[in-house]
């Protein structure tokens, strides 16, 4: 078994640099068969991911969520199981990741339209708040206070879209502040919208909150930071192994990280879809350097 080590120069302004010498130094302490791999404008992730198609191995990403995200459909068609060093900005996936036990775990994938997903699917408010930290990423804004900045900018642009929800157990038609599926726990930068979601109970832990006012929707959004705003007016949940969604306009979706814009959307849970494998010691090492 061979550790691949999948890179994005891209993601997180260019860390990859000081993490790939720490990634070598672990792997030859640990005496690790490894490869390491760029993801370059002629190679994609998922050509990388077909080269290892008939192996065994485990496959580091080293990148953020949308990294990851980008890479799923392609594990999840291979025995390879899959690791994550952190280096993008949010980091999500590796927050749910990390708290399961050590070693390899056998998890829930959830599927929206054609995309895979680990934590969560969102729309409202908090998908605009993340989507909008892409464009102020540019600015003179630290990274630290991106997402405080985007709650701001969004609440000035944000408009309320009627949607209709059907599921296995319910159907809703309403205007929502707040619309998340979820199969992990975390977006956002650290958001724990969903803290008593399991990867592994075949199972989407579905949060709305109705129609609100922005004043309103400034505390809910702190209370889905910290993970109080469970039981909370206005905030809804439900479990469910498949919803569709219906608008009358495109609307956009921020998918751990990733957009994913229609007016049409099937989410489903697949259970038992992929092995990840769980080593936060490693990971630590190298992203501390000791």
């Amino acid at each position: 078994m061979k550790y691949i080590f999948i890179v994005n120069k891209v993601a997180g302004k260019g860390k990859y640099k000081k993490i790939v010498p720490k990634i070598e130094n672990e792997c030859e302490k640990r005496n690790l068969q490894y490869e390491i791999r760029y993801i370059t404008e002629e190679i994609n992730s998922n050509q990388i991911v077909s080269e290892y198609e008939k192996e065994e191995n485990i496959i580091y990403i080293v990148g953020g969520d949308g990294t990851l995200t980008n890479i799923l459909s392609g594990i999840v068609k291979t025995k390879n199981k899959l690791g994550i060093i952190p280096s993008g900005s949010g980091n999500d996936t590796y927050r749910t990741i990390k708290m399961l036990p050590k070693g390899e775990n056998v998890i829930d994938l959830a599927k929206i339209n054609d995309k895979y997903f680990i934590n969560v699917a969102c729309m409202g408010i908090d998908a605009e708040v993340a989507n909008n930290v892409d464009i102020l990423r540019n600015t003179i804004i630290p990274s630290s206070q991106l997402y405080n900045a985007s709650i701001f900018y969004t609440f000035v642009k944000f408009r309320f879209k009627k949607m209709q929800l059907k599921t296995d157990i319910k159907n809703i038609e309403d205007k929502y502040s707040i619309l998340s599926i979820c199969n992990g726990g975390y977006y956002g930068g650290g958001f724990n919208i969903a803290p008593k979601s399991q990867l592994t109970d075949g199972l989407l832990d579905i949060y709305y909150a109705e129609k609100m006012s922005r004043l309103k929707m400034i505390p809910l959004l702190l209370k889905v930071k910290k993970g109080t705003h469970e039981g909370k007016r206005r905030v809804h949940k439900f479990r469910t192994k498949h919803i569709e969604i219906n608008v009358e306009k495109n609307i956009t979706f921020n998918v751990d990280g990733e957009k994913l814009t229609d007016n049409h959307f099937v989410i489903d849970v697949l259970p038992k879809a992929i092995t990840v494998y769980n080593d936060d010691e490693f990971v630590k090492n190298i992203l501390e350097n000791k």
